[in-house]
């Protein structure tokens, strides 16, 4: 258990002092919105979405809530073990995507489109920080290239 906790972005000195500044966004920040992400999923499977349910089957939407929760659980564990950030790259990207997904098909497949405008923002709300971890992540994969190289 000591070696699991060694591993992960709490552990003393996971964080380089050079990136200090960012030790809230990866310790509490970044794992808080893939929890939330899991909690849509897990949502969404078991309550269904009112909008969806309309639009698609339910087991349609059950899967997509199973790949909603699948994935953040994958970037969660990205977030909290820093070895694994190749998964957490995959993860955000599909989850972006999953978001993207359901936005586009409340704009484009809603009777109702022009209603549902605020449920459209809280949804593409968070992508920014997606957006801004896939951006992290990039100058990480960047700097690690250059000590290699």
């Amino acid at each position: 258990m000591r070696a699991l906790w060694q591993a992960s972005i709490w552990a003393r000195g996971a964080i380089s002092p050079d990136e200090w500044k960012y030790r809230n966004l990866k310790r509490v920040w970044l794992p808080i919105y893939d929890l939330i992400a899991i909690f849509c999923g897990v949502q969404a499977v078991s309550n269904g979405s009112p909008l969806l349910n309309v639009l698609f089957s339910a087991s349609l939407v059950d899967a997509l809530g199973t790949a909603m929760a699948v994935v953040a659980t994958v970037c969660l564990l990205g977030v909290a073990f820093p070895a694994l950030w190749r998964f957490e790259i995959a993860g955000k990207v599909v989850l972006v995507g999953l978001i993207s997904a359901y936005v586009t098909t409340i704009l484009l497949l809603s009777e109702s489109a022009g209603s549902n405008l605020f449920v459209v923002g809280m949804l593409t709300f968070g992508l920014p920080l997606a957006f801004f971890r896939l951006n992290l992540l990039g100058e990480e994969v960047k700097e690690r290239r250059v000590i290699v190289a």
